[in-house]
């Protein structure tokens, strides 16, 4: 008599499963969740390479951004020491110069005073913002009046395309609590940077609110314009869109980061060739509205 052993050799592997079910059960959860570690452990050492590539690059556009600063500021120290420096010989040594002439070379050397002090000043910022230790002393701040002092100030000097800041819009009433010297430096750069950029047409400064009550401020000019990828790095430290126009490569950085200091946001608005305007935001919880107390 033959006896189907394929038959009872599938009875025992039928008996053997429902017996163990729920240990094969859990050995196939077992696999699985290897498999899932070894694919998600694959993914993270993936992810940590593409990081630390990242990483390695960013830290070498940093490395050439700071070596580019160092360059640049080489020069630019030196250019205004040497203007002062020249004149000053000049004025000392040349006995028959005319008072025209004298009145040039004194303007000569109190330009790149001011030039060789902003500079100074800029670093020193940097280095307190690095550092968090920029003071802010918040006082009410009549904020139209400050500004028409600024476009004023700035009108006094002779710019070489012959443009006019102008103040064209302002609120009736734009008082706020903030550091006087601080807010004047942000508009004054502002100020400054599409002066340097616009040979000509006009440097229009404004404020309004937003709809949320915000304080919206701007400086619009007909310059140069700036392109998408200088867009995303013009407020960046160390960053300058044209090295052959003086400057540190700081002023916006340092003025992005007054403006984050108050809860604010800072942006522009260019396209290449077509001009520029620089704004800021700054919430309406800092306005002073005890005007008879101002």
């Amino acid at each position: 008599m033959k006896l189907n052993l394929g038959i009872f050799s599938d009875l025992g592997i039928t008996d053997f499963i429902q017996k163990n079910e729920i240990v094969l059960f859990s050995f196939g959860i077992i696999i699985l969740l290897l498999l899932a570690i070894m694919v998600i452990v694959a993914i993270s050492k993936s992810k940590r390479l593409k990081t630390l590539k990242r990483m390695n690059e960013v830290s070498e556009e940093a490395n050439q951004l700071k070596n580019a600063f160092i360059a640049n500021m080489t020069h630019e120290i030196r250019t205004p020491l040497n203007a002062i420096v020249g004149f000053t010989t000049m004025l000392a040594e040349m006995d028959d110069l005319d008072r025209e002439t004298r009145m040039t070379f004194l303007k000569e050397i109190n330009d790149n005073k001011d030039s060789l002090l902003q500079l100074v000043n800029d670093l020193l910022d940097y280095s307190k913002i690095e550092a968090n230790t920029l003071e802010y002393n918040d006082v009410e701040v009549d904020v139209n009046a400050l500004i028409n002092e600024l476009c004023v100030t700035q009108n006094l000097h002779t710019h070489p395309s012959g443009i006019q800041v102008e103040f064209v819009e302002q609120l009736p009433q734009c008082r706020l609590v903030v550091d006087r010297i601080r807010f004047a430096q942000v508009v004054s750069n502002l100020v400054r940077n599409a002066l340097k950029f616009t040979e000509s047409g006009s440097v229009k400064v404004g404020c309004r609110r937003l709809s949320n009550q915000n304080f919206y401020f701007y400086v619009a000019d007909t310059g140069c314009g700036i392109d998408e990828e200088g867009r995303r790095a013009v407020f960046e430290r160390f960053v300058k869109m044209n090295y052959n126009i003086k400057g540190t490569g700081l002023g916006l950085s340092i003025t992005k980061s007054i403006v984050e200091h108050y809860g604010g946001g800072i942006g522009v608005e260019s396209k290449k060739g077509e001009g520029s305007t620089f704004y800021f935001t700054l919430p309406a919880g800092i306005e002073y509205k005890e005007y008879g107390k101002f």
